[in-house]
């Protein structure tokens, strides 16, 4: 069986080809994660100097992660992109069980991978007569607790059996493990590096044991922006609009928010008794608004309205999950809105939410149509 793995997960990109367990080539390049540029030339000159093409390959081999967001998304597309054209089996393996297969000697292998601010990837494994059995799932945690789950684990099932730690957070943070761990013992900076060639061979196992599904990237940690986003949404204070408020940002509305919603209309909306309008702001600043205009027991929506330099950070989404939610405070039965035809991430949005299409009006924006959708509450 010949085997094609690569791994884009770190700062290396590996490529390595076996026939069963044995090597034939391997390709591991430190490219400072310009894997989109190397991977392809990596795999072709790999075929070239053996000779080969990818219909002599009988299994396909990626590391799915934790890692790199960008690069894990490289080998998995990779990968799925030759399996789809000439139906190869493939196999996605984790980073951790990689730097695992590393160990040859049995025993138990804590895999640790740093992910800064005294944080870490790491999974736990034991490794008898060759065969590596999961103990501990790939997690994410502080080192502090992935360290006592590990210790409290071992205590419990494992109390004299020797174990290894492997993995760049094994360098990072040995004053933790060796304070923890009073038998630990510490491999070679040399085994820390992912390795194209283990992955081929966790793979191979995994495809002996049957263990094929759909290869989907393993993120443990959301990507900073979004966690960054995260924390800023959090912040966001959702709060009825007054004209206070409206005074506060009326200089910018025609620059910064939108220039359809000037303030004569607007100061008119908020001083009806059937409307309802919300802002949002973050840091005290206005960065949104929307609102409503009530009919007996039904609403429309009248606008939601982003600051333009904070739109696509899911303010509008906020925006509209907190009408929704008013609309039911109110008792209201059903909440109603038109959206350009051709708005389709506006409609992809409300779909998101349960709104449905139930009419059309023609030209509703000059020359374009609107769809009218509604969600009953």
């Amino acid at each position: 069986m010949k085997i094609l793995s690569i791994d884009t997960s770190s700062y290396i990109c590996g490529v390595s080809i076996l026939e069963d367990k044995n090597l034939i080539i391997k390709l591991d390049v430190e490219t400072c994660k310009t894997h989109s540029e190397n991977l392809m030339p990596m795999i072709k000159q790999a075929f070239d100097q053996t000779q080969l093409s990818l219909k002599d390959i009988d299994l396909l081999v990626c590391d799915k992660g934790p890692g790199s967001f960008t690069g894990i998304r490289i080998g998995v597309a990779t990968i799925k992109a030759f399996h789809d054209s000439l139906s190869i089996p493939c196999v996605g393996v984790t980073s951790l069980e990689v730097l695992a297969y590393s160990i040859k000697k049995d025993g138990l292998i804590f895999s640790i991978l740093d992910c800064k601010n005294d944080n870490c990837y790491f999974a736990l494994y034991k490794l008898e007569n060759s065969n590596y059995i999961e103990l501990i799932p790939p997690s994410a945690d502080t080192v502090k607790n992935a360290l006592s789950l590990c210790k409290n684990h071992i205590s419990s099932n494992y109390e004299n059996v020797s174990i290894t730690f492997v993995g760049d957070g094994t360098q990072i943070y040995q004053d933790a493990i060796c304070t923890e761990f009073n038998n630990a013992k510490l491999a070679d900076k040399s085994f820390s590096k992912l390795d194209s060639y283990n992955l081929a061979l966790a793979g191979l196992d995994k495809f002996k044991k049957n263990q094929l599904e759909d290869v989907l990237p393993l993120y443990l940690k959301k990507p900073q922006a979004q966690r960054q986003l995260e924390e800023k949404l959090n912040t966001i204070e959702i709060t009825p609009m007054t004209l206070e408020d409206l005074n506060s940002i009326s200089s910018q509305l025609l620059t910064d928010f939108d220039e359809f919603w000037n303030y004569d209309i607007l100061k008119g909306e908020l001083n009806s008794e059937n409307s309802k309008y919300i802002v949002a702001k973050y840091n005290s600043q206005i960065i949104g608004f929307a609102g409503i205009k009530m009919l007996i027991d039904k609403a429309d929506i009248m606008n939601i309205v982003v600051k333009k330099q904070f739109r696509n950070q899911r303010v509008g989404k906020l925006l509209l999950n907190n009408l929704i939610n008013l609309c039911k405070e109110l008792k209201l039965t059903s909440l109603s809105l038109e959206v350009m035809e051709e708005n389709y991430p506006a409609i992809h949005l409300y779909k998101s939410f349960g709104f449905e299409q139930i009419g059309l009006r023609k030209n509703y924006y000059q020359d374009k149509n609107g769809y009218i959708m509604q969600k009953n509450l």
